[in-house]
Formats: structure tokens, C-alpha cells, sequence
């Protein structure tokens, strides 16, 4: 045998696990998106560990929620890289105060104007028309991505770069806290997160 020293094989260094905290206003369809989107983008190799709350109609509410959580996660030592809320734009008149609060606290608020199911769409059209809150009810429902508030199980997940796209066509001034036109959404930023950029 020889004196030469066998060089052992580094492993790999794994990617850290990015935190992040998404609080929403909608009890069903919002929670049941980024669960689904989670799974999907952890297949495909991101690496972020996402903890949904749902909190309910007051996007006031939802950024109050979001603190606790973080604050209570902060005292366990287990800290979130990033806190996000989604919001729709509905009627509410807690909407501006709710964007104030989040940018004092440093989370990002990430509104859909008319609401969430425009961003839903945008997997599987490419429609850029505002439509009334019952019209893109039943656009979503025709296209089969939702039935009533639940989330269909063969949702496109796969199809979330060109929603993405569509998005940020429609939004070009995208960031946190920002009512875009009508449609418009800013869960590609989430997406962004998600995937590790």
C-alpha cells in the first residue's frame, strides 16, 4: 500500500432553511395556496419552512396577528427570517393603517386589488380585464381552480413563473404595502421568497 493519505470527501453544505411567517386575511383559499405552493416549490428544491395563519376579513387584524406571532416565535428561539401578510383590497377601511403598521414592523404586506382569486387566475389565463368580486368568483370556479372557497387538489402550482410574469406586467411598481391597479396582486414577491431570492 502506498503512503499516500486517502482525501476525504467533503459533504455538501446544505442550504439553511429560510423562516417565513404568512399570515392572511382569507381562512381558506389563501392558506390552502401557500401550503400547496410550498410543497410545490420544496420539490423543485427551495428551501423555505412556511407557517400559515389565517386570520380573517380586517387587514388590520392580519398585520396585528402577524406581530404576536412573530414576537412569540422570537421568545421560543425560533425566529422568522421574513413576515408577510396578504390582504385583498375589498372595502376595508383599515386598509392604509394596516400598511403603516406592517412598514413600522418591518413586514411586508402584499396586497391583491380586487382580491387573492385574480392572482389565481393568472395560473392558467392570461386575462388583464377588471372584473367585479362575483365575476371573478365564477371565472375562477369556471376554470376550475376553486369550488366555493376550496382550493381544487390538481391546482396548477407548476404554472406559478407565468402568473408571476402576468403579475408583474400589470404591477411594474410592485413592493410591499402598495393598492396596484385593478387587477393586480403582489404575491410574486412571496413567490420570490419562497424560492430563496
Amino acid at each position: 500500500m502506498s503512503g499516500r493519505k486517502r482525501q476525504r470527501r467533503s459533504r455538501p453544505q446544505r442550504q439553511p432553511v429560510r423562516r417565513i411567517l404568512v399570515v392572511t386575511e382569507g381562512l381558506q383559499t389563501e392558506p390552502q395556496y401557500v401550503e400547496g405552493l410550498n410543497r410545490h416549490l420544496r420539490s423543485k428544491g427551495s428551501t423555505a419552512v412556511v407557517k400559515s395563519v389565517k386570520v380573517g376579513k380586517d387587514p388590520l387584524k392580519v398585520v396585528q396577528k402577524c406581530i404576536d406571532k412573530r414576537d412569540e416565535a422570537a421568545r421560543n428561539d425560533k425566529a422568522y427570517d421574513d413576515c408577510v401578510c396578504l390582504v385583498d383590497v375589498d372595502q376595508h377601511s383599515s386598509l392604509a393603517a394596516a400598511a403603516q403598521l406592517a412598514e413600522d414592523e418591518r413586514i411586508q404586506l402584499l396586497v391583491s386589488n380586487l382580491k387573492f382569486e385574480a392572482w389565481l387566475r393568472w395560473h392558467v389565463e392570461n386575462k388583464r380585464s377588471a372584473l367585479t368580486s362575483a365575476q371573478l368568483d365564477d371565472a375562477v370556479a369556471g376554470l376550475g381552480l376553486i369550488k366555493g372557497k376550496m382550493l381544487s387538489p390538481n391546482f396548477p402550482f407548476d404554472a406559478v413563473q407565468s402568473a408571476c410574469e402576468i403579475a408583474r406586467s400589470l404591477d411594474p411598481d410592485m413592493r410591499p404595502g402598495r393598492i396596484g391597479p385593478d387587477p393586480s396582486s403582489a404575491v410574486p414577491i412571496l413567490v420570490e421568497l419562497m424560492q430563496g431570492s
